[in-house]
């Protein structure tokens, strides 16, 4: 009897671990909605990978005929100023008569360099105010942004030849030459190794020092893909979105880019962007990892007559001002209250007054 309720207690065990014919365990139970679970999910996943690809593909076709069908010229003709031609370069450069002031035929002209992806555009505002001081002005698209058509576009020293070479051209005797932003480098450039050609520097919201951008292998892949260029196009082409952005870097007291006059200004600001040239050398230089720039013992080495502007609420895009400022050995300066990086449009009158009082202690 003892036996026989041992192989009963051993039957009734084996049958609730492995049941036949009759409802599953509550182990198996478990086993089964989890299976199903996983299955589901699996299921899940299978589609949301399925999704993202075709979205994917559909984005990138479309990218693809996009860029196909607005595929810019090479160059467009510019709707404002003229070229001279410097070696195998044209340089497009605007000029304003000097109109006004006490000295109009004997004070020293100015030559104004925009920064990146910048153009004589970006001074229109304040050129013709300089002007109304008694000064010609000049102001020259630098290789790479405007509408000038040549040059190289990477090499420092070859900007600033260009630039000496277009003083020479254009036969201006020892100007201030003005460069705001990245054009800054190339001012200081030209200063320091075209001494005879140069009359005085300014250094406006540009620091003149390499930024370092780290390895460029990720952004220049990124630059390759078709997305980059059809965003690159829709920035530069639609006014609703370069409008505010533009805004936003020219400070407090900034009303440049407001309304429809600010929409015209951002259009003919934008419109040297969307050549093909252009486009070609920004995109391309995005795997760079730094940009145009001096060393430091090079800003220090400039002998002629210094000097800064910066506007108030610059606190990144310029740079560093206390280095700008111990590198030039504390020159004259003039701070410009709510204006941000884009000084000149912030605040034209006041940088147009700048300019000419700090021109203006050059000469003497």
């Amino acid at each position: 009897m003892a036996s026989s309720r041992g192989a009963d207690t051993v039957t009734s065990t084996a049958a609730e671990r492995s049941p036949r014919g009759g409802s599953p365990g509550p182990s198996q139970d478990r086993q089964s909605r989890r299976g199903g679970l996983s299955g589901r999910w699996a299921r899940r996943l299978r589609r949301a990978v399925l999704v993202i690809v075709v979205v994917l593909l559909v984005l990138t076709v479309a990218s693809v005929v996009a860029n196909a069908l607005t595929t810019p010229p090479p160059t467009l003709e510019p709707d404002a100023g003229s070229y001279t031609r410097v070696d195998d370069v044209d340089v497009h450069v605007e000029r304003w008569a000097a109109t006004g002031g006490t000295g109009a035929h004997d004070a020293a002209p100015v030559v104004l360099l925009p920064g990146f992806a910048e153009s004589a555009v970006a001074f229109r505002a304040t050129a013709p105010l300089i002007a109304a001081q008694g000064r010609d002005v000049y102001a020259l698209d630098l290789p790479g942004f405007g509408y000038t058509r040549g040059g190289d576009t990477e090499d420092l020293r070859s900007q600033t030849d260009l630039v000496a070479g277009t003083i020479r051209s254009l036969g201006l005797h020892r100007p201030v030459v003005v460069g705001h932003s990245l054009g800054a480098a190339v001012a200081g450039g030209t200063a320091l190794w075209h001494p005879d050609r140069v009359g005085g520097v300014v250094f406006a919201d540009g620091d003149a020092q390499d930024l370092d951008l780290g390895d460029g292998t990720w952004r220049e892949r990124l630059a390759r893909l078709p997305y980059t260029t059809t965003a690159y196009r829709m920035f530069t082409r639609w006014t609703w979105l370069n409008q505010p952005a533009m805004a936003g870097s020219c400070g407090s007291a900034c009303t440049a880019f407001d309304g429809e006059t600010g929409a015209d200004l951002a259009r003919a600001w934008m419109r040297p962007l969307t050549q093909g040239d252009v486009e070609h050398s920004l995109l391309g230089s995005t795997g760079h990892g730094g940009i145009l720039h001096l060393e430091e013992d090079q800003v220090r080495a400039i002998n002629g007559p210094r000097a800064i502007i910066w506007g108030a609420e610059d606190t990144r895009s310029g740079g560093s001002l206390d280095d700008t400022r111990d590198r030039l050995g504390h020159p004259r300066e003039r701070i410009i209250d709510g204006a941000a990086h884009d000084v000149m449009n912030a605040r034209p009158q006041q940088f147009a007054d700048a300019v000419t009082a700090l021109a203006d202690g050059m000469a003497r």
